[in-house]
């Protein structure tokens, strides 16, 4: 018995359903703008605290700098 062989061409189907696209891209886009704005209020806040820092510092120097104001001469 001769089995005959059939010439079928190979090819790869790749089958995607559309809601788990969807699902994906509403899981992964809301989470990389949740970080983004995590990451903002981060950076805001060290900025404003250097600010902070900084004046404090600056009104430090200027309280150590103070020069006493002489008598009024009669």
């Amino acid at each position: 018995m001769v089995v005959p062989v059939i010439d079928v061409p190979m090819t790869d189907v790749l089958a995607t359903d559309g809601l788990s696209i969807i699902g994906t891209v509403g899981f992964f886009v809301p989470a990389a703008v949740l970080i983004g704005l995590v990451i903002g209020a981060v950076v805001r806040d060290r900025r404003l605290s250097a600010r902070e820092d900084a004046e404090e510092a600056r009104r430090a120097a200027m309280a150590r700098e103070e020069i006493p104001t002489p008598p009024a001469a009669d």
